[in-house]
């Protein structure tokens, strides 16, 4: 029998586990959620290491991504509406909408945001900045400041809006603040603030884009800017990578005009619809742009009256365009094969709307779809709808959402390199 002495010592060590091979312990732990494996962290030193690990977490991604019924699990919706909340979409389909478990979220800048009722300061100060293209192609737009003074008191409580910009691996791409970024992991509660981009506070000449997706040829995540430089349609854009941790050059955007709204990102490209008044047929196109080789590609639109009225969204791995605004509509496309203009396909509903963003689509066809600001369940094989509420989530005055999928990815660790959050 054991002595007293030893068994204190067994309890001041690593607690027992089962006497299993190693390689049964990660498969089984590789299938477990998020949630479980933060608790289980807690229980010894190698398993810590083991679940922290940058390559533990890709592979514990990559069996969801390649597993359908671990993908509807772990497939969550973020919503913004003064606050971030999460919703487990399988309990959406499951439940059309009732009983569902909504869950505040914990996101950066939270307690400045909730802390006052007052105003938000703008820490990065009262200059107007803008910017003029050289006349030459090859190079940058030369950043000229401008002496002027703005008030940058906006904000009441009621007032605060956390814009979401797209998800991609379970990292969400999330501004607290005015263009103050940050790569947000919503099952983890880790987070990256994004140094800013002088090209954000161009804002005076017309609207910042942003778009944040991954490039899997070299394992980097990416947000893409575009701005106005000048009041004369002139924009410029510039790439910020999570590998190097700051932004490129600026350079131009290759359009004069663009709808907008967040790239939509689908197939390792982040996508706008843009036009250059310049070109021979002077017509909207979608902009593909490429984060591989950062360079922009144009695809076709279908055949339609004014694509200005148009954004983009994705159901199902298709892109989709939308109407946004002007008349009621009940009917969307699809590009069934990317890349491909003759694909598109006219789909209609029989939700009429003005304006719409696609979340999700499940296997049994029930789409998961915003119309003028209200959650709708949409069977786009028998039509038949339900408009759904959940308890504890405030979305009556207006929100935005977006789908994420759980996982470890951390956006303070790269290539096993922990960097320091701020």
């Amino acid at each position: 029998m054991a002595s007293n002495k030893q068994r204190n010592q067994s309890l001041e060590g690593e607690v027992a586990v089962p006497n299993l091979p190693q390689e049964v312990i990660q498969e089984i732990l590789l299938r477990l959620p998020v949630k479980s494996l933060c608790r289980f962290r807690c229980i010894s030193k190698s398993w810590l290491s083991r679940i922290s690990s940058p390559q533990f977490a890709k592979a514990h991604l990559d069996i969801a991504l390649r597993s359908n019924i671990l993908y509807s699990q772990r497939q969550r919706l973020i919503f913004s509406s003064g606050n971030l909340y999460s919703v487990e979409y399988e309990s959406i389909c499951n439940t059309n909408g009732r009983d569902i478990a909504v869950v505040t979220l914990d996101y950066p800048l939270k307690e400045k945001a909730n802390g006052r009722d007052d105003v938000l300061d703008d820490s990065r100060g009262n200059d107007l900045v803008y910017y003029k293209v050289s006349e030459d192609e090859d190079e940058n737009p030369v950043i000229v400041k401008v002496d002027a003074k703005f008030s940058s008191k906006v904000t009441k409580l009621d007032d605060i809006w956390v814009e979401i910009f797209g998800s991609c691996n379970g990292l969400v791409c999330i501004a607290p603040e005015e263009d103050t970024l940050f790569l947000f992991n919503p099952s983890t509660g880790e987070s990256k603030r994004i140094p800013e981009q002088s090209l954000s506070r161009s804002a005076p000449y017309g609207y910042n884009s942003y778009g944040f997706g991954y490039d899997p040829t070299t394992d980097d995540y990416k947000v893409v800017l575009i701005g106005a430089v000048s009041a004369f349609n002139v924009y410029a854009f510039s790439v910020y990578s999570m590998r190097t941790a700051c932004w490129g050059r600026i350079k131009t955007f290759p359009y004069d005009s663009f709808v907008c709204g967040a790239g939509v990102f689908l197939h390792g490209a982040l996508h706008w619809v843009a036009r250059n008044r310049e070109s021979e047929d002077d017509k909207y196109v979608v902009s593909a742009f490429n984060l591989e080789n950062e360079l922009f590609q144009d695809m076709p639109v279908p055949d339609v009256d004014d694509c200005f009225e148009f954004v983009l969204g994705t159901l199902k791995e298709c892109l989709c365009l939308l109407y946004s605004q002007s008349d009621m509509h009940n009917d969307f496309w699809m590009m069934r094969e990317y890349g491909l203009g003759k694909s598109w396909t006219r789909v209609t509903i029989t939700y009429s709307y003005i304006c719409m963003v696609p979340l999700c689509l499940a296997q049994n066809g029930e789409a998961l779809l915003e119309l003028d600001g209200t959650l709708v369940q949409h069977n786009l094989e028998t039509g038949t709808y339900e408009t759904l509420e959940f308890e504890g989530l405030p979305i009556g005055g207006g929100f935005e959402a977006a789908t994420y999928v759980e996982s470890l990815i951390s956006p303070n660790t790269y290539f096993g390199r922990e960097i320091q959050m701020l």
